[in-house]
Order: structure tokens, then C-alpha cells, then sequence
């Protein structure tokens, strides 16, 4: 059995407005028995990061993303502003919980089933909420039930009747 805790955090373009300095913070902070992931830095950034974290680049391929994601314990989405992230979505989707600021949108996909959201800039909260977030291995339910409330054929039918219930 392994031993070690997967932190993952993927972003197109890591910047400030993605929570670039804040994952690196968190990254500082995170001994054995956490391996630290970051998809999509460049090169530059990876000059910057602790020796701790693992880089890997920017990638399109959806199923290298997903096994990425599946093979993690625990997301991290420290966003400084962001509507509805994806990211969060896809992680759920793969059966990963989520850590993440109450910013925008991005704490709206989880709930105490498959996430836990602290509050923006609070790195600390941010750490204990990694070293607490034990739900993939307690709770695959909750994470699958999470996810499928944005199953695309029930979104689907959902804004169709909310479209319907509008018209004349």
C-alpha cells in the first residue's frame, strides 16, 4: 500500500489570478508523506518552484489529464477569482475532493461530501484543509454524487425546462 498523499493543482496558464503563489506557499509547507503535482506551469515557473514539487506541462490530452486527476488524492484550486472552474469539475469527475477559496464560483461545486473551500488568501486554511481532506479514501460516494449533479445530460434537461417554464 502506498503511503503517499498526491496534492495535484492543473491550470492552463498558472498566474497570480489562478493562485499561482499561494499553491507554491502551500507547496513550501507540505512534507512526507505529500507529493506535490502542478500541471501546466511553464518554464520559467518551474525555475521558481520548491524542489518538492513535481511539474508537468501544460497538456490537451483529456485522458492523460483524467488519469492525472484519478491518480491524486486531493486538488487543490486556490483561485484568486474565477466564475465556475472547471478544474473543480473534472476533478470531481475523476473521484478527487477539492480544496478551494470561497471565491467566485469556485466553492459552488463542492460540499462537505467531496470538497472543502476556505476562505481567499487564507494559505493555512489551505494547508490544514490538505491534511484534513481524507474523503477519497472514506467517501467515494459522496465525491461520485457530487460530480454527477453536473452530469451534462442533466444539466441538459434542466436548462431545457427552465427554458420552457419562460416561454409564453
Amino acid at each position: 500500500m502506498c503511503n503517499r498523499i498526491m496534492v495535484l493543482g492543473v491550470s492552463s496558464h498558472w498566474g497570480k489570478r489562478k493562485g499561482f503563489d499561494d499553491f507554491v506557499s502551500l507547496a513550501k509547507e507540505l512534507r512526507e508523506p505529500y507529493s506535490v503535482v502542478m500541471v501546466g506551469v511553464d518554464s520559467n515557473q518551474q525555475k521558481t518552484l520548491p524542489g518538492n514539487v513535481i511539474c508537468i506541462a501544460r497538456t490537451d490530452n483529456t485522458k492523460e489529464l483524467a488519469e492525472i486527476y484519478s491518480a491524486s488524492d486531493v486538488f487543490v484550486n486556490p483561485t484568486l477569482e474565477d466564475n465556475f472552474p472547471t478544474v473543480n469539475l473534472e476533478a470531481l469527475a475523476c473521484g478527487t475532493p477539492v480544496v478551494t477559496y470561497r471565491t467566485g464560483g469556485s466553492a459552488e461545486s463542492i460540499d462537505d461530501g467531496c470538497g472543502i473551500a476556505v476562505d481567499k488568501g487564507d494559505v493555512e486554511g489551505l494547508i490544514r484543509a490538505v491534511k484534513n481532506c481524507n474523503i477519497k479514501r472514506s467517501n467515494a460516494s459522496g465525491i461520485e454524487s457530487c460530480a454527477q449533479q453536473f452530469e451534462k445530460n442533466t444539466k441538459f434537461d434542466e436548462y431545457i425546462n427552465i427554458y420552457n417554464s419562460i416561454l409564453p
